[in-house]
């Protein structure tokens, strides 16, 4: 992969260009250090009840299909 210099914005453009805007959030959640850390303190501590849940949820402005 080549290097991507800051002032060369094409290849992140071609790398972004196919996601609509949830998956454009969710490539850049997923690369959200502070969102990596709050989601690795969940399923370690084992709290990962419904509750725990939805808080982080709340915290990261996350919306869940709901199930049929």
């Amino acid at each position: 992969m080549p290097t991507i210099r800051p002032w060369d914005a094409a290849p992140l453009r071609r790398a972004f260009a196919g996601l609509d805007p949830a998956g454009l959030a969710q490539e850049w959640l997923r690369r959200n250090l502070a969102y990596r850390n709050d989601y690795a303190a969940i399923m370690t501590t084992g709290k990962a009840d419904a509750e725990a849940w939805r808080a982080f949820a709340r915290r990261w402005g996350l919306r869940f299909p709901c199930r049929p």
